[in-house]
């Protein structure tokens, strides 16, 4: 993924400080190329057929250094929902995309995590007429998993190619934690993108409830769509990269 860094400087945030793989012998490509460091994607929903435009999400990447050296990836996401804003920060080690921590601020709550060692430690904070009230967290991971916030650069990362096919453990706290979720590429074709033409790798993602596909570049690992159909509501989201491409 042509994620075009910024290098900075991480608060204290927790580390597991092991720089294991999520997935044993499966090698993810991330890379510091000379791609932009914010990306914006058009949302559009689809509901009995029609399409209807639901905003950007913008998404801010950079390289940061966390304790001890270890070089982190920071993702910031900003997307319309819940009435508002939500805005998503996800944390991870940058060479293994393992998750350091999650923060989500939402117009209802506000949930903050980090993981330390297999677990999920944090809380969740509810916003009411009668005041806040906060959840402590903590969930049994039953090992490494990837955060959920990140879907899409977690599969433009893997070693796509014809009939890849891999189970890859997510983190979603609202289903307690771990969930394996089926990955595997449904062709390789040339389709048509905001950005024009491209060669692009369709992958297909069993998130529960809310099967995912994205499609991601073939040359430059970019992610240039990606759709969700959320089944029980009858309804699909897209977002459709519309930053330009470099390299």
């Amino acid at each position: 993924m042509a994620l075009g860094l910024v290098i900075g400087t991480a608060p204290a945030y927790a580390q597991t400080g092991t720089a294991t793989a999520v997935v044993p012998r499966l090698d993810l490509h991330v890379t510091r190329g000379p791609g932009p460091d914010t990306v914006v994607y058009r949302r559009s929903i689809t509901r009995a057929g029609l399409d209807s435009s639901a905003g950007t999400r913008t998404v801010v990447l950079q390289v940061i250094d966390g304790l001890a050296g270890t070089r982190l990836l920071e993702v910031e996401q900003r997307f319309p929902g819940g009435g508002g804003e939500i805005v998503d920060t996800a944390v991870a080690e940058l060479r293994t995309l393992r998750p350091v921590a999650h923060r989500s601020h939402q117009p209802a709550r506000t949930m903050r995590f980090d993981f330390v060692g297999n677990d999920a430690e944090g809380t969740v904070t509810l916003r009411g007429p009668a005041g806040d009230s906060v959840v402590p967290v903590r969930q049994a991971l039953g090992g490494p998993v990837f955060d959920s916030n990140v879907i899409e650069l977690v599969i433009a990362a893997l070693p796509l190619g014809p009939q890849f096919t891999a189970e890859l453990p997510f983190f979603i706290y609202e289903r307690g934690g771990r969930v394996p979720m089926p990955v595997a590429v449904r062709e390789r074709a040339t389709v048509a993108f905001a950005l024009g033409s491209r060669d692009a790798w369709i992958v297909t993602v069993g998130v529960p409830g809310a099967p995912a596909t994205v499609w991601v570049d073939t040359q430059t690992r970019a992610v240039l769509r990606v759709r969700y159909d959320v089944t029980a509501r009858g309804m699909s989201f897209t977002d459709e990269r519309v930053t330009s491409l470099r390299g």
